[in-house]
């Protein structure tokens, strides 16, 4: 048992080592988000708002998609429903950042375009997959 406790111990202690400042502290986390308001030309709290929602919804789609494929969730039109539902939540929220970030939806989308094209310039490739850094 002690053994397991000092396991945990050490394991805590090298959690707090390898956690920023400005995630274990509070008043070094509030002048963090003063400076990123300020980037951000006063759209913290809407950007702040819309990482939360998009993690929350995007891992509300997982979730039923987890379910679907290997719990043997019925495959109904009412859970293609509700996947529809929480991909209308993820648009929601991709909207709110679009407008934290002061960017329109479509130049989103067109950058998406150009990236993947640069990437895949002949549609998507395996070979290109087995070189990518992640």
């Amino acid at each position: 048992m002690d053994d397991v406790k000092g396991f945990f111990g050490e394991y805590k202690k090298f959690v707090d080592d390898v956690t920023s400042r400005a995630g274990k502290d509070d008043e070094t986390a509030l002048a963090r988000e003063q400076e990123i308001s300020r980037w951000l030309g006063g759209n913290f709290a809407r950007m702040d708002m819309a990482a939360a929602g998009l993690a929350g919804e995007a891992g509300e789609v997982g979730d039923l998609w987890k379910k679907l494929k290997y719990h043997n969730k019925e495959l109904t039109e009412e859970n293609r429903q509700k996947l529809i539902d929480e991909l209308s939540d993820v648009c929601w929220y991709v909207m709110q950042a679009a407008i934290a970030l002061n960017i329109d939806l479509d130049d989103v989308i067109r950058h998406n375009v150009a990236k993947l094209q640069a990437r895949h310039p002949h549609g998507f490739s395996s070979e290109y997959m087995k070189f990518k850094k992640d």
